[in-house]
């Protein structure tokens, strides 16, 4: 089950064309020197073999108002794919290459096909390198990982952060005693995706993504660069990065509401504290750049745990986060002052249900966001997820009021091979 909360930040945003995003990736120069590489080394291993795993899904939506947009949809099928095949390369190499499509019944953007993962890794005892297109999750927390920087998020495909877009990128990691060191360079941007003018849930406005505009003269050319050290301090763990470049999330321009991508210099911090039935979590970041205001975001909470409660196979975890941003009314996010308040459940049986819910309140305004989900293995190959998301006192929200009519449940089987 996904560990995070659906989140809602900057919902209303970039729509690009993700066809063009992946001709971009694909015609890099590095990365036609990867698959030279891959079909030379194929060659002269032809007996390696390709290990593969994967799932099919089928996705229906339920919408319970009309909306405020152009979308007239009360309902919504779709079905998506995805696959992993890896193939070792000598004695310390390894590919990885995970396609992903979806199709959807109504929203043309959200009808796409992307690589997640295009990536040559290379191990040794104390080091090991990535090379192509990747995924890279920083964070503890539950409502909002606002460390995690390195990948752009895939947003057409719904509200979850952990949709991600594969990053280009030459990744170094440097494995210590007391932990890791991990470098990058991000050789290439990949614009946000939104749900297009057919697509639900969204905001009222259409971007017009066909005009995006970028602080850099590269463009998306431009190098990012990143750094994190990590390691463990007996029942804390603990991560500090720096990262440069192109901002992930843009800002908008008026009146055409086209995408701006900016620079930012970010520096952070995320901390988690396992203690017994407690675990205490923190991310910090201070962000600084020339067309936003320089300022800092900060997420930190606690969860606690029943176990076997009455007896039973069942657990209970009580999650409590707190969200702020110290440019208030000014922030681009709706997460300035804000509490989560959450609940999970795990069965602990064969089936591995699961479930978890809670609700976002902004102590400034009022306004709430409830969010629920649930899943459920059925047999070996199958799997049942629900998902809810209700938007509840939204109307003084000038971010949040255009979600008021786009309350929705999500059901989707998986099936597994």
């Amino acid at each position: 089950m996904k560990s995070n909360l659906p989140s809602i930040t900057g919902m209303q945003y970039v729509r690009p064309n993700p066809s063009r995003d992946l001709s971009r990736i694909l015609n890099h120069g590095w990365c036609r020197v990867l698959l030279t590489l891959v079909m030379l080394t194929g060659t002269a291993q032809a007996q390696a073999e390709w290990s593969q795993r994967g799932d099919l899904s089928f996705q229906t939506q339920f919408f319970t108002a009309s909306s405020q947009h152009s979308a007239t949809q009360s309902s919504n099928v779709s079905l998506s794919g995805n696959a992993e095949f890896n193939r070792p390369f000598g004695e310390n190499g390894n590919l990885t290459i995970s396609p992903f499509f979806r199709v959807d019944q109504h929203d043309a953007e959200r009808t796409h096909v992307d690589l997640r993962e295009f990536l040559y890794r290379y191990s040794a005892d104390n080091w090991e390198a990535n090379v192509g297109l990747g995924k890279i999750f920083w964070g503890v927390a539950e409502s909002s990982n606002i460390v995690d920087i390195i990948n752009q998020r895939d947003a057409v495909e719904g509200l979850d952060p952990e949709n991600k877009l594969g990053q280009p990128m030459i990744n170094l990691l440097l494995l210590k005693d007391w932990g890791e060191i991990s470098l990058f360079v991000l050789p290439g941007f990949r614009e946000r995706t939104f749900a297009g003018k057919d697509g639900r849930p969204r905001g009222l406005f259409v971007i017009d993504t066909d005009n995006a505009q970028y602080e850099s003269s590269n463009e998306e050319r431009h190098v990012d660069v990143a750094a994190r050290v990590s390691g463990a301090v007996n029942e804390w763990d603990l991560g500090l990065h720096v990262f440069h470049g192109t901002a992930r999330e843009p800002l908008l321009t008026f009146p055409d509401f086209a995408p701006l991508y900016y620079q930012i210099t970010q520096v952070g911090a995320d901390v988690q504290a396992t203690l017994e039935s407690w675990l205490l979590k923190t991310e910090l970041v201070y962000r600084s750049g020339d067309v936003i205001k320089d300022h800092a975001q900060l997420v930190t909470g606690l969860e606690y745990s029943f176990y076997s409660v009455a007896e039973t196979n069942l657990d209970i975890g009580v999650v409590a986060e707190y969200l702020y941003d110290d440019r208030a009314d000014q922030a681009d996010t709706v997460f300035q002052n804000d509490l989560l308040i959450g609940l999970r459940f795990a069965l602990n049986d064969e089936q591995s249900t699961e479930a978890l819910v809670g609700v976002i309140t902004d102590l400034d305004g009022g306004a709430n966001v409830f969010t629920a989900e649930a899943s459920r293995r059925i047999g070996d190959r199958f799997k049942l997820t629900a998902e809810a998301v209700v938007w509840a006192n939204t109307k003084d929200d000038l971010l949040l009021s255009q979600f008021a009519n786009e309350d929705y449940i999500q059901l989707e089987l998986g099936y597994f091979f």
